[in-house]
């Protein structure tokens, strides 16, 4: 009897769990390019999904080569200021190997830069700032020291920590902040050409869905809207480009809509991480065309609305860029914001 009893206790406990509140519901971005200056696409798409919040990639942080310390690179620079109806979150991305250094003095540093960039162009009160980081294991007492130290010297400012979650940080512990957003992008292995989607797909996430209920965090939900032109030399993989016009006659044969042929040899520029380097495409190489696709999007939000629906109150898009909003169609935007509000899946 006293087993039954005990039993019940628990279904009932169960029965009453509540997930996190979102920290913020409604709709945000993320911008990633190192020139604050949206056109007239991305302006649109601004007003036309309402979205409040904007995450500005401000800058990296990386190791120096020469002094073997953390130092920031590809600042932001803001060419217009962003509409006055937006909150601007200001993002920094910090390499893992950074956090083998002594993480007592970056902290600071990192705010009080972030601090001087607003008060420089005028854009405002900040109320949050986020840190990007691909941690490990073996990175995370380190990462989890910085972020205490950095949650803490918010705090006294009123600003709050918010953190990016990758889906295999899931089945760590959680890191200190104020909420995560749960990054569900490039989830696959884009050096496989066999792969169909490296960039977003349910098979391939599905996997690290099992430590989500859990996961004791406010979470918010990223979902991509851009393509990538994977570039494989006999077989193997060899480099990741960006705005070649596949449709050019002249340099490609098309296999299918998702395949090219290199027919005539080119060096070309390839910008990544802030980095520019030349990539020779030759005679006979292949590129896979890889895009984030809205079926692909609502079957992850179906299979999270089945874990954790809290997740998709707040939902941002990665990310706001002309080359990348045209890569999903107006409705089907529509389909992904409004998941779990007045869409029905179904």
């Amino acid at each position: 009897m006293k087993k039954i009893t005990l039993i019940l206790y628990v279904l009932f406990l169960i029965s009453c769990y509540a997930p996190p509140k979102a920290e913020y519901e409604g709709n945000s971005v993320y911008f990633w390019k190192t020139v604050f200056d949206t056109d007239s696409i991305e302006n649109q798409f601004i007003n036309d999904f309402n979205i409040k919040k904007i995450y500005i990639r401000y800058f990296d942080v990386i190791t120096d080569k020469k002094t073997n310390k953390p130092k920031p690179n590809a600042t932001i620079r803001f060419k217009k200021m962003p509409q006055k109806d937006l909150e601007v979150i200001p993002t920094v991305f910090i390499t893992e190997d950074c956090l083998k250094k002594r993480m007592d003095t970056l902290y600071k540093t990192l705010a009080n830069r972030i601090l001087q960039i607003n008060e420089t162009h005028k854009i405002g009160q900040v109320n949050e700032i986020q840190i990007d980081c691909d941690y490990t294991a073996k990175s995370l007492e380190n990462y989890y020291t910085f972020l205490t130290l950095l949650k803490d010297y918010l705090n006294q400012k009123n600003i709050k920590l918010s953190v990016t979650i990758r889906l295999h940080q899931l089945s760590m512990k959680v890191p200190p902040c104020d909420y995560g957003v749960l990054m569900l992008y490039n989830t696959g292995n884009y050096k496989d050409k066999k792969c169909e989607n490296p960039i977003i797909g349910l098979k391939e996430i599905k996997p690290y869905l099992k430590n989500l209920k859990k996961y004791n965090l406010k979470l918010a939900a990223a979902f991509p809207n851009f393509k990538w032109q994977i570039l494989f030399k006999k077989g193997v993989y060899n480099n990741i480009l960006y705005g070649q016009n596949l449709s050019d006659s002249t340099l490609f044969r098309k296999i299918d809509e998702k395949t090219f042929v290199v027919i005539r040899s080119k060096d070309i520029p390839v910008y990544l991480n802030n980095e520019s380097f030349n990539v020779m495409m030759n005679l006979g190489d292949t590129i896979y065309l890889k895009k984030a696709e809205a079926k692909e999007i609502l079957n992850v939000e179906k299979e999270i609305a089945n874990l954790r629906k809290d997740i998709l109150n707040h939902k941002i898009i990665y990310d706001l860029n002309s080359l990348n909003i045209n890569n999903l169609k107006h409705n089907e935007y529509e389909k992904i914001f409004n998941f779990g509000n007045n869409y029905n899946a179904d």
